[in-house]
């Protein structure tokens, strides 16, 4: 009987899958759903079982197939409906598609519990992705059902969780760091410089921030990025950006969403970003996204370490000529963290000293005829970061930062002498001399300038598919030159073969101050928002009140003798600009298809400023195509607009730069960028090849002749506006592989400006000066082990443009005169410096680690050209004629030679 029963098992089994194998042909035109559904089973033997509400409204059906088979048929009937179908027995099951579920949650690092920026969650079996944002937040839409979810971060073991869902639900991730970085390898939609929509868009971590070669002993944000396509340093030393032909202030830089006005140390040789308080950076020079405003050329924004919310521990570094210190914990575990770091220099401590003891030599050795210097110089970085935790979807930031550089030189001089005003006396006995002189002198210089931040930021989930973030803003930079003198002078007279003296005294005080600054206070709010799995939105508003104080001078002068009494004072440029901006963004980042994605957004912004408006709506859009699994085609275009102006005096950062808004008479600047460019994936090799063409007019330079305090002008009257042009192309190879790591860059660029009402250059076209026609830059970091590592950069360029007099001539006067035919008419020598790093680490107990760092700066001393000096060599011919002429030449002079540091850096 077991024997019957098997085989009618088998025949009907046969008979459904031969049933199931059949052939469907049908032709209908706006036929009832049912109507067709009949003829499937007509043709097929199945039975259709389902709710009569499920069809009542699906439309009149269209269907023209031949020879199909029925689940091909069924997927291409009811793929974009809102039925699925399951297929049991002879019957054929409809029922309402199941919407999609979201899985949200946050990306931890394991020990610490700070949260991971731009971490990667990726469904194995969906293939769908999503990425955490800046607050390590991340919300992934997909089909109920099994999931097999990785989280994953480059420096970090990998994390898979498998589990069905039915129901949105909330994952956290903690990923291990691994001590030795392995090669990254691309996963379905994984996120990277392939796979991602934006152009010219770099993200760089504190691991590789910590592994540069540095200067002095002193990592550098910015030097860091100096190191990339697209940047061109400048001056030689200066942690200064000109990216992409725009100008040093047309970068926006962010320290959680808080905008900087001020960046750099000593003259612009340092940035002021802790490296030990950076915890990622991302790097924005094409493809501007709709968040952002207020720049032309590129955005930095930085997220500072929010601290360790378990254990205690920190960094202290010594340096050649500045210490730091980090700081994080737990303030209460697994709820409250924090995060300081502190950096000065100690160049004033050493010289101060010196400097007094030597003045007390020259007193005691001369004491009718001495000076007493005193002079010094100092900067420091306080960072600070609170972090509490309400709950998994709430969370409260306070981020404070402040920084300031000091110079000062004092001066305390007296000299005395005696002289007799008879030119018939020439007795050198001091008897007979008339006149004793009494000179005192003291000189005070005191100027300082620096940027104080404050930001109060919430952070809150305010479900699986929306997140909010609402930051309070405070940000100050000032700067102040303050300059003292006060001089005596003490005339004894006395006649010769008399008691008779005549004494008089004569005091001027000179005192003069310079000030300038901006402030800013507002609130930003942001949200991000993902209703699908192929729908990334975000949207926001800023509002700022600005307070610019562009100039603030003043001259106080005070003469006084024995009869009379004058004070003289003279004020100018003194005034304030009150600023109101608002901007509001919205920007889509959409997967149209496998191939295709899309980031478009639009920027809104508003400047009330002496009572005009202006308003401007800036498109952006960036674009994406796979070619394949290894290539991939991208564009972009956006517009900016900028309504602040830094006005430079000098080629380096010094404290009487201006920072100046626009006003009812001048006008904001406009640019407009365009970039495309291949990306792909070769052997390992990350590749790209990247073009670009920028614009923009309203450009604000001083005019000829004109600069600080020229005159009795104010600022607005000493600039001009004009056009520039940029252009040019980035070729970048950048990979990992084992214990290695690096990229090479190449640049081909072009810069030009024009102002065209002839203030500038008689209005003709001329290059900028930062015009780097080929820049190349090699990287390479490799770690032997865990006990040392060595970073390599080299750096090449072609030479910065310079204006100088190629002939003279005699003017009416007589004099000899510097013909100068146009600006930057002068090409200087090529650039180029390779620098070294090498660190040793102690490994002690309990995980604290000592780390010896030796920089090379400049290894081979190749002479790079900091400043032209035009002059004359003798010209020597034979022996015989020993005849000698003159000859103009230019000397070029070097700052910076071989240049090797040290620091010691001990963590804990």
């Amino acid at each position: 009987m077991k024997r019957y029963t098997i085989l009618v098992l088998l025949a009907v089994c046969s008979f459904l899958g031969a049933s199931a194998q059949q052939n469907i042909t049908i032709n209908v035109e706006k036929q009832p759903v049912t109507s067709v559904l009949q003829q499937i089973e007509k043709q097929t033997g199945y039975t259709f079982s389902y709710n009569p509400e499920l069809l009542r409204d699906f439309p009149p059906v269209t269907l023209h197939v031949g020879n199909m088979l029925l689940q091909p048929l069924l997927e291409k009937f009811f793929s974009k409906t809102g039925i699925q179908f399951m297929i049991r027995g002879n019957y054929v099951i409809l029922k309402e598609r199941p919407k999609n579920v979201t899985i949200s949650g946050f990306i931890h690092e394991s020990g610490s519990r700070e949260t991971l920026i731009g971490a990667n969650v990726f469904d194995l079996l969906s293939q769908k992705g999503a990425v955490s944002n800046n607050f390590g937040f991340f919300s992934l839409p997909i089909p109920p059902g099994e999931v097999r979810l990785r989280g994953s971060y480059v420096g970090y073991t990998s994390q898979e969780i498998t589990f069905v869902v039915e129901n949105d639900t909330v994952i956290h991730f903690f990923l291990e760091p691994t001590s030795l970085l392995k090669e990254v390898v691309i996963e379905g939609r994984q996120t990277g410089p392939l796979h991602n929509v934006e152009t010219g868009k770099i993200t760089l971590t504190t691991q590789t921030l910590q592994a540069l070669p540095s200067f002095l002993g002193e990592k550098d944000v910015i030097k860091t990025l100096q190191l990339l396509p697209g940047v061109a340093a400048g001056t030689e030393g200066v942690a200064g950006m000109y990216v992409r032909g725009g100008n040093l202030d047309e970068n926006l830089y962010l320290v959680d969403g808080n905008p900087l006005y001020h960046v750099n140390h000593l003259g612009g040789m340092f940035s002021t970003f802790n490296p030990e308080a950076v915890k990622t950076m991302d790097f924005y020079k094409g493809s501007f996204p709709a968040r952002y405003g207020g720049r032309l050329s590129s955005v930095v924004d930085v997220r500072m370490n929010d601290g360790d919310m378990n254990k205690l521990g920190g960094t202290a570094s010594i340096g050649l000529i500045s210490s730091r210190f980090n700081f994080q914990g737990p303030l209460v575990k697994e709820k409250t963290s924090f995060n300081v770091s502190f950096r000065r220099t100690y160049l004033d401590l050493m010289v101060r000293p010196a400097l007094y003891f030597a003045g007390k030599k020259d007193e005691k050795d001369n004491p009718d005829d001495y000076n007493k210097p005193d002079v010094g110089y100092y900067f420091y970085d306080f960072n600070a970061k609170v972090n509490h935790k309400f709950s998994e979807q709430s969370r409260l930031f306070l981020s404070i930062y402040d920084g300031k550089d000091k110079l000062f030189l004092n001066m305390d001089a007296k000299s005395e002498r005696s002289y007799n005003l008879d030119p018939d006396n020439n007795s050198p006995d001091p008897a007979f001399d008339t006149h004793h002189e009494i000179n005192k002198n003291k000189t005070n210089f005191d100027t300082g300038w620096g940027t104080r931040m404050a930001s109060l930021n919430w952070a809150y989930a305010m479900n699986n598919k929306l997140f909010s973030n609402a930051t309070l803003i405070y940000s100050r930079y000032s700067s102040d030159i303050v300059t003292k003198s006060i001089s005596e002078k003490e005339l004894i007279i006395s006649e010769e073969n008399s008691d008779k003296i005549e004494k008089v005294i004569d005091k001027t005080k000179d005192n003069t101050h310079y000030r300038s600054g901006i402030q800013d206070i507002g609130y930003r709010l942001e949200f991000d928002y993902t209703p699908v799995s192929n729908h990334f939105i975000r949207f926001g508003t800023l509002l700022l009140h600005h307070r610019f104080r562009p100039e603030q001078s003043g001259i106080v002068l005070t003469t006084e003798n024995d009869t009379e009494k004058r004070n003289d004072t003279v004020t100018f440029a003194n005034e304030r600009v009150l600023v109101k901006e608002l901007s509001f963004y919205a920007e889509d980042e959409m997967i149209l298809n496998e191939r295709m994605k899309v980031n478009t957004g639009i920027h809104f912004s508003g400047f009330l400023v002496q009572g005009r408006s202006y308003v401007s709506a800036q498109p952006r859009l960036s674009a994406r195509y796979l070619l394949g699994n290894d290539w991939s085609l991208k564009v972009s275009y956006g517009k900016m607009n900028q309504y602040v102006h830094l006005l430079q005096s000098s080629k380096i950062n010094l404290p009487n730069d201006l920072w100046v808004p626009i006003t009812k008479n001048v006008k904001p600047m406009v640019s407009h960028q365009v970039s495309g460019g291949v990306f792909g994936r070769w052997r390992g090799f990350d590749l790209s090849l990247e073009g670009y063409y920028k614009s923009s007019r309203n450009q604000v330079e001083y005019r000829e002749g004109t600069s600080l305090l020229s005159g009795n002008l104010n600022w607005e009257q000493r600039i001009a506006q004009g056009l520039s042009k940029s252009y040019g192309m980035e070729m970048m190879a950048s990979r990992i592989f084992g214990n290695t790591s690096g990229w090479l860059g190449y640049t081909l660029s072009w810069s030009n400006r024009h102002f065209p009402n002839g203030e500038i250059n008689r209005g003709l076209v001329y290059p900028a000066k930062y015009d780097n026609r080929h820049k190349i830059n090699a990287v390479v970091m490799h770690k032997f082990g865990k006990k040392f590592d060595v970073s390599t950069s080299w750096i090449y360029s072609t030479g910065n443009w310079a204006t100088l007099a190629k002939q003279k001539y005699i003017n009416d006067m007589g004099e000899e005169t510097d013909y100068i035919d146009k600006l930057n008419n002068f090409k200087m020598p090529s650039y180029h410096r390779l620098d070294l790093s090498f660190n040793y680490y102690r490994h002690k107990k309990k995980g604290r680690v000592g780390i010896w760092n030796l920089s090379i700066y400049n290894a081979y001393s190749h002479h790079n050209s900091f400043i032209l000096v035009p002059t004359t060599e003798a010209e020597f011919f034979t022996q015989e004629e020993k005849q000698d002429r003159s000859k103009p030449v230019l000397k070029s002079l070097s700052i910076f030679p071989f240049i090797p540091s040290f620091s010691y850096t001990y963590k804990f």
